[in-house]
């Protein structure tokens, strides 16, 4: 299985000061054979610009991509945040570019936010903010189209005023699986988001079982991402991925080019 890190961010996010080219040293230390920036762009995020400067940044990775392409591959892709009060201006923008691959991610829900203040949690009991999270990436791969994998599934984990942060996935597997088929039926894939060693101490996002649901459901497409916003993180866990993996099942890891999956 290919050694890939398809999820990192750079200088180019808003919430990172990392230089790419220091990711892409880490990333050739790291053994990777394939990596993918994949930068913020959240569109009208409460308190907070998540905008990127589109031109800047595919110029930067062009160069980058061409300067380091006789020792790794590098992608150019992009995490939206997926919301579907935008539907419209995410859509024009992700036509609009040229990127390899696009994450959908969850981040904000209605105007409101997971990490500070976190208003998304006023008024709700842990279940109800979990599920209302569920249900909503499920209303997000249903409407939206333009994107290739879904984004750190258990993203709600990390946040929530809550002494438990802990998701009891058996009260949502229902819309969980949803989400999975829907996905499957879409052809789009998930990735196994490492951060979550770092947040949890025991597994990506989602975690394995999830995976594993994922994968008898009939899911083939996913990626690897460390999230890394620091370039110490790059690469960090991908190979006690790539073991859980190939103890599921998978043969391999997608990778993407022009948002079309590439042929191994």
């Amino acid at each position: 299985m290919r050694k890939i890190d398809y999820h990192m961010h750079t200088c180019f996010s808003a919430d990172s000061d990392a230089d790419p080219k220091e990711h892409i040293q880490q990333a050739i230390k790291m053994g990777l054979e394939e990596i993918c920036f994949t930068d913020h762009q959240d569109f009208y995020y409460p308190g907070t610009s998540f905008d990127v400067d589109v031109d800047r940044y595919l110029a930067t990775m062009m160069d980058l991509k061409q300067t380091y392409q006789d020792q790794l591959k590098i992608k150019i892709g992009i995490e939206v945040g997926l919301d579907c009060l935008y539907q419209e201006d995410i859509k024009n923008f992700i036509q609009t570019h040229p990127f390899d691959y696009v994450i959908g991610s969850i981040h904000a829900i209605g105007n409101t936010e997971f990490f500070l203040p976190g208003n998304f949690f006023d008024g709700k009991t842990k279940e109800e903010a979990h599920r209302d999270f569920f249900e909503e990436t499920l209303r997000c791969v249903q409407q939206f189209d333009d994107f290739n994998c879904l984004g750190h599934l258990d993203y709600i984990v990390r946040y929530g005023p809550y002494e438990d942060k802990s998701v009891d996935h058996a009260l949502y597997q229902d819309i969980i699986d949803d989400i999975f088929k829907t996905l499957i039926k879409k052809g789009k894939g998930i990735e196994v988001n490492t951060s979550g060693f770092k947040d949890l101490k025991t597994c990506g996002f989602p975690n394995f079982d999830q995976v594993q649901r994922y994968y008898d459901l009939g899911g083939r497409i996913i990626t690897i991402g460390t999230d890394s916003h620091t370039s110490d993180r790059v690469g960090e866990n991908v190979d006690r991925v790539i073991e859980e993996l190939e103890k599921i099942g998978f043969k391999d890891v997608s990778t993407f080019t022009k948002r079309v999956k590439d042929s191994i």
